[in-house]
């Protein structure tokens, strides 16, 4: 008859048995998970190392055209608007760098900026619609206004103060000076420099990227405001050019890529993205240059035709 110690020495051997194969077991396998571990580190690691010197090359690379665009760009416009009568406007959040290089571009490309003229944060403001509407009903007078929102209407009273087509009846240097003081003391625009006494035959309207997400009620109502407004500029003159930054992936991108999803718009108006560039600044003069033979498109980095022909002349 076996005893029972026996069964106690043979349970005990068993344990021991299986608590050595866990032990020799695991010691084999976290050396090969180790190693595998290892060997994923260093391949992530040198990518990492790899990527990093691509960056720098295209960062180097990228820097070096930019400053051959800036070299060139006086001499890619110049002549381009000669004679030329430019109205630029600025809606709330344009950044005055860009637009100060662009007014730079202007004057090399021989052009005459008639009106610099700037939005306030209440041409934008919702709440501020009516009041808007109160201003352009007043500045109207026995004129129609469009039936759309307050903005919409006194944007179609700036556009009459800034451009005219030629042929078309001109305002006196008193109306426009009355249009543009009332819309400045009532905080809706600000007027640069002294007040223009003649209105221009071309617009520029720069925006900026969005600031509010994109599908939101308060983005549509002012995507919609800006791109009366650039309707309202282009039916008083030859050509508008609507502007923006460079645009970004997934971001809100505001009233630019509204008016190039607009058929009807954008095939009167040309809109250009990347203004804060050189490149873009060409795109923009060019644009202009060729808006009076009635060619409009969509330039910029982001588009497969980022310039528009360089034969573009006035």
């Amino acid at each position: 008859m076996i005893d029972f110690r026996y069964h106690i020495v043979s349970l005990v051997a068993v344990f021991l048995a299986l608590a050595l194969g866990l032990f020799l077991g695991s010691t084999s396998l976290q050396s090969t998970v180790t190693h595998s571990l290892r060997q994923q580190a260093n391949r992530v690691t040198a990518d990492n190392q790899s990527l990093e010197h691509q960056k720098d090359a295209l960062n180097a690379q990228l820097s070096s055209q930019q400053a051959f665009a800036s070299d060139v760009e006086p001499y890619a416009v110049s002549g381009k608007l000669v004679d030329a009568g430019v109205a630029v406007i600025s809606a709330p959040g344009v950044d005055s760098g860009a637009r100060a290089a662009l007014l730079a571009t202007l004057a090399s490309a021989g052009a005459s900026v008639t009106s610099e003229v700037q939005l306030q944060s209440s041409y934008l403001d919702p709440d501020q619609d009516e009041t808007l509407g109160e201003l352009a009903l007043q500045l109207a007078g026995t004129a129609r206004l469009p039936h759309a929102s307050g903005a919409i209407q006194a944007g179609t009273e700036l556009a009459r103060a800034l451009v005219t087509k030629p042929g078309a009846k001109t305002p006196s240097s008193r109306q426009i000076e009355t249009i543009l003081s009332t819309l400045s003391a009532g905080n809706v625009i600000t007027v640069q420099g002294a007040t223009p006494v003649h209105t221009a035959d071309l617009a520029i309207l720069l925006v900026p990227l969005g600031s509010v997400p994109d599908g939101s009620a308060v983005a549509l109502q002012q995507n919609s405001d800006l791109i009366g407004l650039a309707t309202a500029l282009r039916h008083d003159s030859l050509g508008v050019v609507v502007a923006s930054p460079t645009l970004q992936s997934g971001g809100p991108n505001g009233a630019l890529p509204a008016i190039r999803q607009d058929a009807t718009v954008s095939s009167t108006v040309s809109t250009v993205d990347s203004d804060e560039t050189p490149i873009g600044r060409v795109a923009i003069v060019l644009a202009l240059a060729e808006a009076p033979a009635g060619t409009t498109g969509e330039y910029g980095v982001s588009q497969k035709q980022p310039l528009p022909s360089a034969s573009a002349a006035p």
